[in-house]
């Protein structure tokens, strides 16, 4: 499969020749609209309220409405122009703080491999941004948009955050205006204890999609003849009481998870020495 794109990333004078390899492997299902009449599959078309008729899909052009109902038509060459040969160049703006980043600013995530012989100079710059904890700055030209990305370090290799424009992310205090709130350290406490008794080591398990498989036993069962059955719908209880409930959570907790509590408290007597240790 041929990659996203190829160029390469420069900062300074060091130029390292890279491609884009998605980082994302779809299993969505897809599904196909249907005429209900006869259950077979329909063909979307294009139609043409000023000629009254269908239109072919090549004999469409890309125009943009400049003024009311009069646009102006773009070739592929005035794509090309606008991009001048910036495509090919992931260039550094600057380097960042890793934290400075955040998870509002992120849209989608892509390896960056190097090309045949531009592995020396590749991890060069992993290397020199995992001892100083940044990211690269980066604006590049792709297929007719210009994207702002951060050039990050993988476990293995050099990543390209896609980051949102400005002003096309919400912060939190864009969507809502929190009250005051006074926290009781039996709470806290209580809340604590819950989230301990809960904690364990990530597993790629934790990532796995439980509508997908639900949806894909609904289709074998259809599929088969068979009766559909569907699981009951939890409802969430309602909290009256939040201690009362903080309570009843910590002694499900405890016993649901014993080895989770177990590793927990390893974890933590090992973060206790590494503070020791350091002080020493």
């Amino acid at each position: 499969m041929p990659s996203l794109w190829s160029g390469s990333i420069s900062f300074g004078l060091v130029s390292i020749p890279v491609r884009l390899e998605t980082s994302q492997r779809s299993k969505q299902l897809s599904f196909n609209l249907l005429h209900e009449e006869c259950r077979q599959r329909v063909n979307r078309k294009f139609y043409c309220s000023t000629c009254d008729q269908y239109v072919d899909g090549r004999e469409l052009l890309r125009g943009y409405e400049y003024e009311k109902d009069h646009y102006v038509v773009l070739e592929p060459g005035d794509f090309e122009r606008a991009e001048s040969g910036a495509s090919r160049s992931i260039e550094v703006i600057g380097f960042v703080d890793r934290s400075e980043i955040k998870p509002a600013h992120l849209n989608k995530t892509y390896y960056l491999v190097p090309e045949e012989g531009a592995e020396k100079g590749y991890f060069l710059l992993l290397k020199g941004m995992q001892e100083t904890n940044t990211v690269a700055m980066t604006r590049f030209v792709m297929r007719g948009k210009e994207y702002i990305g951060a050039v990050g370090c993988g476990e293995q290799g050099l990543l390209l955050h896609i980051l949102f424009h400005q002003g096309e992310f919400k912060r939190m205090k864009d969507v809502v205006v929190f009250p005051e709130i006074e926290l009781k350290e039996k709470e806290l406490a209580l809340a604590k204890q819950i989230i301990e008794n809960l904690t364990e080591e990530f597993s790629e398990e934790m990532l796995a999609d439980r509508y997908r498989e639900r949806l894909l036993e609904v289709i074998r069962q259809k599929v088969e003849g068979e009766e559909v059955t569907v699981a009951e719908k939890k409802k969430p209880a309602r909290v009256v009481d939040l201690m009362q409930a903080l309570k009843r959570s910590l002694e499900a907790t405890a016993q649901k998870k014993p080895a989770a509590r177990a590793g927990s408290q390893v974890r933590i007597q090992k973060a206790k020495k590494e503070k020791k240790r350091k002080r020493a």
